[in-house]
């Protein structure tokens, strides 16, 4: 495997904000506020584009299945927070942004195919 350390460090901090910010609770004072769909949607988006950037392999739908897997588990994880749940729109917005992200990612590779 062949990767792009800067996009990997980039991934890795994307992954554990993703992660601090899905399991605390409410009123931790860490809550971003606005439409919370978009928050998740934008989140998995960067997610899945940094996380393609960083690896340079054919076998990019492994890493598409464990970002979707990844927001399901988080939504699931919810649960178990005191005062948060699951939400399937939740986990819906994350599957979309992990989409977004790919495409972002194809697009920007073809272009720099063809330069």
């Amino acid at each position: 495997m062949n990767w792009n350390k800067r996009w990997l460090a980039l991934t890795i901090i994307v992954f554990f904000g993703i992660t601090i910010l899905s399991l605390l609770p409410p009123k931790s004072g860490m809550e971003i506020q606005s439409n919370d769909k978009i928050n998740h949607f934008i989140a998995y988006a960067t997610f899945a584009f940094c996380g393609l950037s960083a690896y340079r392999g054919s076998k990019i739908g492994r890493f598409l299945l464990f970002y979707v897997g990844y927001g399901l588990f988080m939504e699931w994880m919810q649960g178990f927070v005191p005062g948060r749940e699951p939400s399937f729109l939740d986990a819906l917005a994350n599957t979309l942004g992990v989409g977004i992200g790919w495409t972002i990612f194809r697009v920007l590779s073809i272009k720099k195919q063809g330069d």
